[in-house]
């Protein structure tokens, strides 16, 4: 489907903002992703964030910092799109899923010490994602503690790791810069409509509402029920069900 035609039927479903995924489109068309911020905006709705492309975050951990400057030149490029486009957040992987054992911290925290500069410098959140290894979010956090560097909280990624499931929404819900709301069955990353899976969001609504976040937003997937109807169907029944869990805690 085109990106004005999603964005129209987000619109329609009643929705007020977007994430963005900050890459140009190569189907069924390409599109600039420069053209998409007014697209959005020209449609009425507002960008939450833009979220980087999902690649190269290994080598963040796996090289040092000095191996890495054409990545970092990107990100810092992506950061700078965000004020340029007046886009308050860009939203970050901490890794990929195939990290090797041979990472050394510091490379990381060499990594993400330069954006978060560049954050401060563009007056722009940096919110990166828990996603398989949550210690080396924390590592991060407990270490970069600029203004603008925080976190990403998921809610499918959190709740597929057993020993993890809510803590750390818990012991960050003040340094959270945006949202991924969705539900799955407590085995895989399936990012379903809210209440169609097992999350149990009367428990961490609570920590949720703590947070600094004025937007309650959804990374939200068709599983294979919600493919055989209309997108329509699908974002309006996204939108209520988010709406029902806001209401708890």
């Amino acid at each position: 489907m085109p990106f004005a035609d999603r964005i129209h039927l987000i619109k329609e479903a009643g929705f007020e903002e977007v994430m963005i995924s900050w890459e140009d489109e190569f189907a069924p068309t390409y599109l600039h992703k420069e053209t998409f911020p007014d697209t959005v905006r020209n449609a009425g709705l507002e960008i939450t964030n833009f979220h980087a492309p999902y690649r190269g975050y290994n080598d963040i951990w796996e090289k040092p910092f000095k191996e890495n400057g054409v990545s970092f030149s990107e990100f810092v490029s992506m950061i700078e799109d965000c004020r340029r486009f007046n886009v308050d957040t860009l939203v970050v992987h901490t890794n990929d899923l195939n990290l090797s054992e041979s990472f050394k911290y510091e490379n990381g925290l060499a990594f993400f010490s330069g954006l978060a500069e560049s954050a401060e410098r563009c007056n722009v959140n940096l919110a990166v994602e828990n996603v398989s290894r949550q210690y080396l979010l924390r590592y991060v956090l407990d270490r970069i503690q600029t203004s603008h560097f925080g976190m990403c909280y998921d809610t499918s990624h959190d709740f597929i790791q057993l020993n993890a499931r809510g803590q750390i929404i818990h012991d960050y819900y003040n340094r959270v810069k945006a949202l991924h709301i969705s539900d799955n069955d407590l085995l895989t990353d399936r990012h379903w409509i809210p209440t169609e899976g097992k999350i149990p969001f009367e428990k961490i609504m609570p920590m949720i509402k703590k947070t600094p976040m004025k937007v309650f937003s959804g990374e939200i997937i068709a599983n294979e029920r919600w493919r055989q109807k209309k997108p329509a169907e699908f974002l309006k029944q996204s939108l209520i069900k988010l709406k029902e869990i806001e209401q708890l805690g």
